[in-house]
This record gives structure tokens, sequence and C-alpha cells, in this order.
């Protein structure tokens, strides 16, 4: 029996697994998964060529961040954002009021035209409000509000 291993790397941080592509007799290659603790002779072969420099084993690459969930608002706007739908039609879509007049007041002075739909588009259709978000410092400013004043509003607001 003939083996061919090639695409060598190491398949977690800690080096102890090995993820490559093995053809046995000239067939079409398969994946397979070596670890340290595999009492295969084969996998003592490959570990042992690999100490003598026989494989080339390319590092671990941990796999990207998984996709996060998004709101509705963040769905709109980022439609908006690439061009697929009108900032209004993405304000429609996630409107269920009217801002308040004292809130759209603040907005309005806001120069920047893509800052101020982004403002726009979380007092229409955001679901949850951070104390953190810039848009609650800009309104907790506008208002007058000390930081304690703006963190006792939220504590009021989530014993609702």
């Amino acid at each position: 029996m003939n083996l061919a291993i090639s695409n060598l790397r190491y398949a977690d941080p800690t080096s102890s697994l090995i993820d490559m592509d093995v053809s046995v007799d000239g067939g079409e290659p398969f994946p397979f998964t070596l670890s340290h603790s595999d009492p295969a002779p084969v996998a003592e072969a490959v570990w042992a060529a690999m100490a003598e420099g026989t494989y080339e084993v390319a590092p671990y690459v941990p796999p990207p961040d998984p996709v996060p969930d998004i709101s509705d608002r963040q769905f709109f706007q980022q439609l908006a954002i690439d061009g697929v739908v009108t900032q209004a039609e993405a304000l429609a879509a996630v409107k269920t009021g009217s801002i308040p007049a004292a809130l759209q007041a603040i907005v309005d002075t806001i120069a920047d035209p893509g800052e101020r739909f982004s403002a726009e588009m979380i007092l229409s259709g955001a679901t949850v409000y951070q104390r953190t978000h810039p848009l609650t410092e800009a309104v907790r400013l506008a208002r007058g509000m000390t930081p304690e004043a703006c963190d006792n509003f939220f504590r009021a607001a989530a014993a609702l």
C-alpha cells in the first residue's frame, strides 16, 4: 500500500491534531485528521517523518468568527447603505411611529447626512437601546443630563 500525504495543517491551537489529505495507491485524496494519541502505525510514521522534517505543517488558522444575528433595523439600514433600498424605504420598513419632536430636534443638529440617517434608523427601529451607544450620549448632552442621571433613566426604564 502506497500512501501519499499532502496539505498538512494543524487543526487545533495546541498542535495536537493535524488535518491532511491522504491518497492510497494513487487514488483520490480524502481528508484525514491525525492525533498524537492515534495508535495506528501510519500515525507513528507520519509523526516521525514530521520530526525529521519530511513534512511541512501549516500553522493553525482559527475559524472565522461566527456571523452574528442582526436586528430588523440593522438589516434595513445595511440595505440602504448598500443602495439596495432608499433611506426612505429603510425608515418606512422599521418605523412603528414618528420620532418625537424633542428627539427629532436633536437628530436634526447632526450635520453629516450618513450619521443623521443612522440616528433616525436607530430611533425609528431599534428594539434595544444601549446606554453605551454614542447616540445615547448625544441625547444625554442635548438634554443637559449628567451621566448619573442618564444611568438612572436606563435603570428606571429597565424596571418597567
